[in-house]
This record gives C-alpha cells, structure tokens and sequence, in this order.
C-alpha cells in the first residue's frame, strides 16, 4: 500500500485528465465537445471539483468551442446537485425529461450538426429513454445528428441497469452518432447506414478493475460532408491503472521472485511511460514454499525495502498491493489414485471450476453458493461486489481452497522446509 501523500500526489495528478481533455480540444480547434454523464462522482458533488470544472468550462468556451452536458445516474439533476456557478455561453446542460436538442455550426465547413440529450433526474432511472429519442425530428438538409445518452446498452453486466436499452433501439432513432455514457471500458458500435454508437469510457482510470486497466481518454470524430468519421481514441489519463499475474515456477527461490517483480516493474513502466503506473500485482502458479510466500507478500516481506527502487520504475507510482495464489505442489493422479478424502476433494473442486468456466450464468451460481456460506450481510456484499467487479476472484478462492483443505486433509504443512 502507498503512504498517504504518495496517494494523494497521484490523486492530484489524475484531477489532471480533465484539463488534457480541455487541451486536447483546443489543440484540435473541436468544433463541440459532449459529455455523456457522471461527471461528478455524486449530485453532492465538491466545490473544488466543480470549481476545476468549470475554469475548463469557461476555457473552452473562450476557445469557441461548444459544450454539450447531459447529467448521470452518479450526478442526477436533483434537488441535491447544487451548481457553484453559470454556464458559461457556449455549455448547454441537457434537463431531464424529454430530450432537448440545439444546433451548432461547425467551425472548418460551417455545416451545421444537431446535438440532442437528456439528464437523469434521479439516480436510479429505469426507462428507456433511448426510445425518446425515436420522436425528435431531424433538420432539414441531412444534418448531422448527434445524440448524448447516459444508459446501459446491452445491458452490460458489469454496470447498474440504468436507462437499459439495446442496439436496435438506437439503430431505429434518427441519430448519426449516440455518444454514450455509463460504461467504463471503451466499445465503439457501427450501425447500420453508415452510422455509430461509442462508449469512450471514463477520462482516468480508478482501480483495479479490469474495465479501468486500460488506456482512458477520449474519442474524436471526424464530421465531413455531412458524414460522421470512424471515432479516433486519444488518451488523457495521468496515471495508469494496472493489474498483472506474475507466474511463478517450482523451484524459483524467494531472491528470484523478487527479481521477477522489479523487472516486471521496469517493463510495466516503459510501456506506459511518462505516465505514473498504479500496480496490482498476483503472484500465480506453483510453489514449494507457497504458503511462507503467501506469508511473505501479506506483511510485504517479500518487497520489503524496494517500495522507492518499484516507485521510480513505475514512473513515480508505486506497488499498490500484491497477493499470491501461488499454490503447492499437488501430485494430483497419486491423490487420485489413493481414492481417499483428498480425492473427493479434487474431484468436487474440479467441477466447481468447470461448472464457473462454463459461463456468466454458472458463475454467479457457484459464487452464490459460496456466498451462503459467508458468516455476515457486510462480508456477503463484499463478496458480491468483488465478484461483480472482477469474475477471476473466484478462480483464485476456488485455488486457495484446494491448497488449504488438502494440506489440511494431509495432516501437515505442504511446504518444503
């Protein structure tokens, strides 16, 4: 874990994204910018924060260029959200309701392009307001439409169900280009006739998740006679999130692992470089001494005294955690072919594995079983969201639990001494 003004400079440094996406529009002499919701993190959203978001506000719309804010299930427009100040002239704030549209003359061509959206009210919105927009009528002379929609499309499982609706309720709306909101992970959708639907996902990354272990930033699309482009990704995120499996062989020693980690460190951080990397790192694989390394990457033993020497190949980020599932030696046909309790084990456990490998459905059937054996409501929500956010969780409980009952069942500890 980093100390506490580590995290903080690496707080201040991802507040940072919002002013590239500021400089990258000015930079491209943007035409408009659209924001597709949860911009703050909740209605209740921080002076400072909104402050810093309204100088870059105020910065576009002295560079001439045209903002577009629809508001989402994380900053509905309630009677919580409180706004620090105006909209500077050239920001429209979609209300919610029935979507609102305004046209907006492009700068290089001085075609015109018609820009559509609507905000959440509440936080949890549970109607398709996609198919509200099947009634806005386009303008005269094949402009462009482009509409700003926080919702979840295909209901993504990864994400609450708001505003839910599918691809072929924005195919069949009169819409050219859906920017959309909600969905972290990037996905950009053609449609048919030459028309699109983009999730850009969020400008900075913020866990371990593995929608956010990505590049963020934004989308630019090209509008040129009267036709909207295949969307370019730029990035704009100032600190990159990164999970990594670091296998570990049989025979490495505890000096050989620690070496594995720093030069896994030293590439992770050229990849991204200059930006900071945030690490996660899952020690995997098998081991003769699995459970003193489990030990030893729990009270940080096993990294001990490098944090500074990972910080500086990691750009300035750092080691956020590390875990090991790295697990014993089984001589599993000789426990199978003994036919005892051990056996049973491996053979239960097994089915589990292919019973969670054959798909999301299944999967969620083998974590609730285990979730009923959890002993409180606080330590089953934590299971949920764990698994919720990221499914490989229970690979690694279904490992550990192997390892644990058969060094159990075997009446010792499986390490080599």
């Amino acid at each position: 874990m980093l100390d506490q003004q580590h995290q903080d400079k690496l707080s201040e440094l991802a507040a940072g994204a919002w002013d590239c996406l500021v400089e990258l529009c000015i930079e491209e002499e943007a035409s408009l910018l659209v924001l597709a919701g949860d911009i703050f993190d909740s209605a209740i959203a921080g002076v400072g924060v909104q402050l810093r978001f309204q100088e870059g506000l105020r910065r576009l719309d002295e560079a001439g260029v045209h903002v577009f804010i629809c508001h989402g299930n994380h900053d509905p427009l309630s009677s919580d959200f409180q706004p620090v100040g105006e909209l500077p002239p050239r920001v429209v704030r979609f209300e919610p309701g029935e979507p609102q549209w305004r046209q907006v003359e492009l700068r290089d061509s001085g075609d015109v392009v018609q820009v559509s959206g609507v905000s959440f009210g509440e936080r949890h919105e549970g109607e398709n307001l996609a198919l509200r927009f099947h009634q806005i009528e386009r303008l005269p002379d094949t402009a462009p439409h482009i509409a700003v929609l926080h919702a979840n499309v295909g209901r993504n499982s990864g994400h609450g169900n708001y505003a839910s609706c599918s691809y072929d309720d924005l195919d069949r709306a009169p819409v050219d280009y859906w920017a959309l909101g909600h969905i972290h992970k990037r996905a950009v959708e053609r449609l048919q006739r030459g028309r699109w639907a983009a999730y850009c996902g969020n400008l900075q990354g913020r866990s371990f998740k593995s929608s956010e272990c990505e590049p963020k930033g934004a989308l630019v699309v090209p509008i040129e006679n009267r036709r909207i482009g295949e969307p370019r990704f730029v990035a704009c995120d100032q600190v990159r999130f990164e999970r990594s499996d670091l296998a570990v062989r049989s025979d490495d020693t505890f000096e050989e692992i620690r070496a594995k980690i720093k030069e896994a460190a030293r590439t992770l951080g050229m990849e991204h470089a200059p930006r900071p990397v945030a690490w996660e790192l899952q020690l995997t694989g098998t081991n003769g001494r699995a459970a003193r390394l489990r030990e030893a990457t729990l009270n940080r033993e096993l990294i001990g005294h490098l944090e500074s020497e990972l910080s500086t190949s990691l750009n300035n980020g750092g080691l956020c955690d590390i875990k090991s599932s790295v697990r014993s030696p089984v001589p599993r046909e000789a426990i199978r072919t003994a036919g005892d309790l051990r056996a049973e084990v491996l053979t239960k456990l097994d089915r589990l594995r292919a019973t969670s490998d054959s798909g999301d459905a299944a999967t969620l059937d083998v974590g609730e079983t285990l979730l009923n054996l959890l002993p409180t409501d606080a330590v089953k929500r934590e299971w949920r969201l764990a698994l919720e956010e990221r499914p490989e969780v229970l690979d690694e409980v279904v490992d550990l639990a192997e390892q644990l009952l058969l060094e159990a069942l075997d009446g010792r500890s499986s390490d080599v001494p």
